[in-house]
């Protein structure tokens, strides 16, 4: 194994490097080269799981530098962690993945403008709740205009496709206070409320609060909690991700109850705080019982007796999000929800493939994204769904687009819209 000085001549910040023995897991088996959406797009080794992780030990090894093309191989991987979910040797690739853009990060070579804009913006912006509000509010409004569809024609292709990203139907931003609701004798549930959720996807917050009172919760959301740090982790901007952690932490201790994710990417950043946190004095124990509280919307309701039952007869798409398929392990719960709630299910192929988004992926790769989203659209419109369903606020976006390009109809919701549709038309009945 090597030395510390001998992996400070390798890597750029060896602290934060990929470790030798998580590497030393890959047997290359190859099982996870149908899983990997970049491999099935390129057919290449170099953007499969076991290649991207080969890279690493070749530096581990001393037989490479860090260089460009190495770094450009990792930042086409959208850390959807499929290969995880059948990798036979357990191999924790997406703590090698951000390991990995932890050295990208600290890596002083061209292209650091780029990173160091990233940085600025998941920092500054993401995860500053009033800065972020300004920034959106004018997205916001731009969703919900009556004249949107003829500005969308006017611009150019790029910027036509991201404004047809954009949700329509999510009224204004949700503010914590608003989760204030059910019994007040009714199990405590606290709703983690996350950034660009709370911006752009008011009334699924909303609808959320409903269904979680209507199953007999009673429901609040604290003050003080912050972006849970996942696209941060992703980025490779480790530090700065636990320092959010620690403030979610933080926020939530002095509440009692499950706390409830309605988004699949900050619903596995968070049950990964252990991990995140490993090795920080004072705060590993209290990671570990933060952790165990958390659940993401669908887990909790289906573990509860109270669940919305109706008879919507809609014919339903639902989408596996990556975060809560191959990470979370949460399938076959949404598909109960909605079996319950009366949707005609319709299974598509590659429903657990990763659409495209992935947090900023799409910015930060159009093409890989825009082929992924290709692919959904050609689902979708063999399908041809009248409700397509996830549970993650990136996955929706891209979704929105995805149906303009397939040429369906199909309305994109939140599993919570869903779910409160079916409790609200059976009149609030439960079973």
């Amino acid at each position: 194994m090597a030395s510390e000085r001998e992996r400070g001549g390798r890597w750029p910040e060896p602290a934060a490097a990929p470790a030798a023995a998580d590497l030393a897991r890959c047997v290359h088996c190859g099982l996870c080269l149908t899983a990997c959406p970049t491999y099935l797009v390129t057919g290449l080794e170099t953007e499969s799981p076991r290649g991207r992780i080969q890279m690493a030990r070749l530096i581990e090894e001393g037989r490479s530098q860090l260089t460009p093309a190495i770094q450009e191989h990792w930042s086409r991987c959208l850390q959807c962690r499929a290969c995880e979910a059948v990798c036979p040797s357990g191999v924790p690739y997406g703590r090698i993945q951000e390991r990995a853009r932890a050295q990208v990060q600290a890596q002083p070579a061209s292209g650091r403008a780029a990173l160091r804009l990233r940085r600025l913006v998941l920092r500054q912006v993401v995860a500053r709740p009033r800065v972020l509000g300004a920034v959106l509010a004018p997205v916001g409004r731009f969703g919900g205009w009556r004249l949107r569809g003829l500005a969308e024609r006017l611009l150019p292709g790029r910027l036509r496709t991201m404004s047809r990203q954009l949700p329509s139907n999510q009224g204004r931003p949700f503010r914590l206070e608003e989760a204030a609701a059910g019994n007040p004798d009714g199990e405590p549930v606290q709703l983690f409320g996350g950034c660009v959720m709370r911006e752009l996807f008011g009334e699924t917050h909303r609808a959320t609060v409903r269904v979680l009172a209507r199953a007999g919760a009673r429901v609040g959301a604290p003050a003080g909690q912050r972006c849970c740090g996942a696209l941060h982790a992703h980025e490779g901007d480790l530090a700065f991700a636990r320092q959010l952690a620690k403030a979610n932490i933080a926020a939530f201790e002095g509440s009692a109850g499950a706390i409830v994710v309605n988004s699949a990417g900050c619903g596995a950043a968070m049950k990964e705080y252990p991990e995140l946190l490993a090795g920080e004095p004072g705060w590993e124990e209290r990671a570990a019982a933060f952790a165990a509280r958390v659940r993401d919307l669908a887990e909790w309701l289906a573990a509860r007796p109270r669940l919305p039952r109706g008879a919507l007869g809609v014919r339903t798409v639902y989408q596996d999000a990556c975060h809560l398929a191959h990470v979370q392990g949460i399938r076959r719960e949404p598909r109960a929800l909605l079996a319950a709630a009366g949707c005609e299910l319709v299974e598509t192929e590659g429903a657990d493939v990763c659409c495209g988004a992935a947090g900023l992926y799409g910015l930060v790769q159009p093409g890989m994204s825009a082929e992924l989203r290709r692919r959904k659209a050609g689902s979708f419109a063999a399908a041809r769904p009248e409700v397509i369903v996830t549970g993650n606020p990136g996955c929706h976006l891209q979704y929105l687009a995805a149906v303009q390009e397939a040429g369906v109809g199909a309305e994109v919701l939140h599993l919570a819209e869903v779910l409160d549709r079916a409790w609200r038309a059976d009149g609030g009945a439960s079973g």
